[in-house]
Order: structure tokens, then C-alpha cells, then sequence
């Protein structure tokens, strides 16, 4: 639906809207050096090491937050040690991946005695992908593998493209670490397509869809209505905007220019969002992958 041009009413409501979402987008897509890390809905046994470890990093997360960088280092090491545990997992993928996280976190260990707001970035990504890990495992040991059917064999490979996914969260919506991100996607993809090489036909045809949604979804730009609408709105009102950034007024000017860069980034962050809603979608999909096997 075309949208009529610009009025003065209509700008009233587009700042409204911008103040309004700008104040949900920035909770939900930019970091803040206080963050409070919450818990996931996954557990294991109090005392599994995995479990040990993902509560070291979340307790290193806090310990930085006030500033205790030696007691950080107590949860770093204390972490690593539960990563070298040989009774971390009997799953490949997941003795794989802790093995990684460990190197990751005695790399942080060496860095962190010069503390800096970058290393708070690490600290949340780490425990982010300890998380994942957690829930990795925890599905797994779910998971009877008592034959070597086509459903166990396919679930195994979703259940690693799932914790690869995982990890895209983090790097696309937290850190926006587009590097990153595109790098546990294309894992996400390829363990897909070890799924689809077993799958049984239907259950190749949805990941084939589900695939391509994937790989869209770095780049994918808004597509619902009212996500277009908006925009739309958005960019009618930076054009006024603009107009108005020419007054003679020196203070006109200056607010103006200031209105324009909170509607830039309300654009961004409007496609953000809906990005995200759809990164949500596919998770679902892939977890109703299990239920058709």
C-alpha cells in the first residue's frame, strides 16, 4: 500500500514510533558493559562438567563487571580445567567443540590482565557458546542411539547444524560480528546437507527449504508489511528531515541533523529486529525437524 506523502501528523507519528522502538531495538541488539546474563532453559547435573564450566564463565562475566580481573582469572582457569575433564562427553561434536572453547578461554586468560571493554565482548560470546554446548549435550544424552537407522543418523547431524545455529545468534545480534557469523552458518549449512545426504525424502525436501531461508538470512532485508511501512514512513520522514536541515536557524540545523541519524538508525535497527524474529522462526523449524523423522 502506497503510503501518502508526508504531512506534519505523520512525522508526529513516525518519532513517536522511533522513540518507542529505538528504546526495544537497543535492548535487544547492542550490547551494554552491564549486561545481566540470564540462564538458558537446558540442564544438566549440577556437578557435569560442562555444567561446571558454563557457570565459571557466567560467574567471570560478573566478576568483570566489578572490576575483580583476578578473580576472573580464578574462573578462567577454573573453566578450562573443567574442559579438559575426561568425562566432559562421549559425543565427538561436543569433545570437539569444548576442546575449542578451552583454547579460546586460555587465549582470553593471557590477554585479560590488560582489561578492556572488548574483553567483556569475548567473555559474553564464550559463555554464550558454553550455553549452546550445554544444550548440545543435554539433547544428546536424550537420545537413545541404540540402532543405526536413518532418523538416528540424520537427528545427529541436525542436532550439530542446531548448535552451530546457536552460535550465529550471539555473532548476529550481540557482537554483529559479521565475519562470525557467516562462518557457523556455512556449519550450519554443511551439517544440513550431511543430514539431507540420509534423510528420508520429505524430511530432505523441508531442510532444502529451511537451507535456503538460512542462508538468506544475513542479508535478508524487512519483507513484512508493517516492517516496509514503517521504513517507508522512515524514509519520507528523513526527506522533511533533510528540508528542514536548511533552515536558516543554526539550532533547526543542528536538531535536525541529530533527528536524522536517530531515523538512520532506526532503519537499521527495524530490519534488525525483523531479522531476528526470523532467525527465531528457523530455529523452530529446525527443532520440528525431529518431529517427522
Amino acid at each position: 500500500m502506497k503510503i501518502p506523502p508526508i504531512r506534519s501528523g505523520l512525522l508526529v507519528v513516525t518519532l513517536s514510533i522511533l522513540f518507542f522502538i529505538s528504546s526495544n531495538a537497543v535492548s535487544e541488539n547492542k550490547s551494554s558493559p552491564q549486561m545481566e546474563l540470564t540462564s538458558h532453559p537446558v540442564t544438566l547435573e549440577s556437578s557435569h562438567p560442562l555444567a561446571m564450566a558454563h557457570q565459571e564463565l557466567k560467574q567471570a562475566h560478573d566478576n568483570f563487571n566489578t572490576g575483580n580481573i583476578g578473580s576472573v582469572q580464578k574462573n578462567l582457569d577454573a573453566a578450562s580445567q573443567w574442559l579438559q575433564n575426561s568425562k566432559i562427553s562421549k559425543n565427538t561434536k561436543t569433545r570437539d567443540e569444548a576442546a575449542k572453547l578451552l583454547n579460546e578461554i586460555q587465549d582470553l586468560h593471557n590477554q585479560i590482565i590488560h582489561p578492556s571493554d572488548e574483553h567483556e565482548n569475548i567473555l559474553e560470546r564464550l559463555w554464550h557458546r558454553s550455553t549452546a554446548l550445554v544444550e548440545h549435550e543435554v539433547q544428546n544424552i536424550a537420545k537413545s542411539w541404540k540402532d543405526s537407522s536413518t532418523a538416528n543418523e540424520t537427528l545427529k547431524y541436525l542436532l550439530d547444524a542446531r548448535l552451530h545455529f546457536n552460535y550465529t545468534k550471539h555473532e548476529l545480534f550481540r557482537s554483529h560480528d559479521v565475519e562470525r557469523a557467516n562462518e557457523e552458518l556455512n556449519k550450519t549449512v554443511a551439517y544440513l546437507d550431511k543430514a539431507s545426504e540420509v534423510a528420508a525424502p520429505r524430511v530432505r525436501e523441508k531442510i532444502a527449504t529451511l537451507k535456503k531461508d538460512i542462508q538468506r538470512l544475513p542479508t535478508s532485508p524487512a519483507n513484512t508489511d508493517d516492517e516496509q511501512m514503517i521504513i517507508q514512513a522512515l524514509e519520507e520522514a528523513s526527506t522533511s528531515i533533510d528540508k528542514a536541515s536548511n533552515s536558516v536557524s543554526l539550532e533547526i540545523q543542528a536538531r535536525s541533523k541529530k533527528i536524522a541519524l536517530e531515523i538512520r538508525n532506526l532503519k537499521k535497527d527495524v530490519i534488525m529486529l525483523e531479522r531476528r524474529h526470523q532467525y527465531n522462526s528457523m530455529m523452530k523449524r529446525l527443532y520440528q525437524l525431529d518431529e517427522i523423522l
